[in-house]
């Protein structure tokens, strides 16, 4: 079996760096970690950017159709955010996109301003699909808006069938617990995130955060399709994370 095309979140290799970007942007990030506050969805320690500004995006590489794609897809966020998106080109951006040949990966959130030059996102350069196509834009900045994978949220108790997972990607039978394959395999779909490290609500299915999961995958009868759409969870916990500057942000 094909296994799907998934993304690969850029951790920071400097946390304390990580954390004073995180704060500057926007002060409210920085007692997150430690706030009784339960906000939808899932983003990690807060690296959310400060509401009512204005993000520049610049495209680093890609077709005039590309681009086009691509604003279009991300500008599904702007009505749930209180934030603007202007698209230049140059290489000049607080978010820098990079066309690639089937590669999806993103920043988290305020980690984009810990380096000045070079992509903060890539995004394939494949639209046969458009609304696949879409799908991915969406998903690739809901990272660059501060959040994690939503099949990674600490109670997302998915059946998986663990043996079939590693099969599907060519992972030997006799591999060890250092294999790096298998260890990047465990990261990316079985490591959840620390309840202590992430503010979450109910897990979402439906998130244009989560990955795709065959059948096969599982036991028993689960199975989560492409999600195409942002969903209302998605809708409300970007909402929460960037209001309008004279409103108050709900606490559950």
């Amino acid at each position: 079996m094909n296994t799907p095309n998934t993304c690969t979140t850029v951790k920071p290799s400097d946390l304390a760096a990580s954390y004073a970007a995180a704060i500057t942007e926007n002060p409210a990030n920085s007692a997150a970690s430690s706030s009784s506050r339960k906000k939808r969805g899932v983003a990690r320690h807060t690296k959310f950017w400060a509401p009512g500004r204005t993000l520049r995006i610049a495209f680093l590489s890609g077709s005039q159709a590309f681009k086009d794609g691509v604003k279009a897809a991300a500008s599904q966020w702007l009505p749930h955010i209180n934030l603007k998106f202007e698209f230049v080109e140059g290489v000049e951006g607080d978010i820098r996109i990079q066309a690639g040949e089937g590669q999806y990966w993103s920043k988290i959130g305020t980690d984009a301003l810990l380096e000045t030059d070079g992509p903060t996102m890539e995004i394939g350069e494949w639209m046969l699909q458009p609304k696949v196509f879409a799908h991915y834009v969406m998903h690739e900045f809901g990272h660059a808006l501060g959040a994690e994978h939503e099949h990674l949220h600490p109670e997302a108790n998915i059946p998986w069938n663990k043996d079939a997972v590693y099969k599907a990607h060519w992972i030997p039978d006799d591999a060890d617990e250092d294999d790096l394959r298998r260890k990047t395999v465990e990261e990316r779909y079985f490591n959840l995130l620390d309840k202590s490290e992430v503010n979450y609500s109910a897990y979402d299915p439906k998130s244009i955060m989560h990955y795709q999961i065959y059948q096969s995958w599982t036991h028993g009868d689960f199975e989560i399709w492409l999600n195409l759409d942002l969903s209302e969870k998605d809708k409300a916990f970007m909402a929460s994370a960037y209001p309008a500057v004279d409103s108050t942000v709900e606490t559950i």
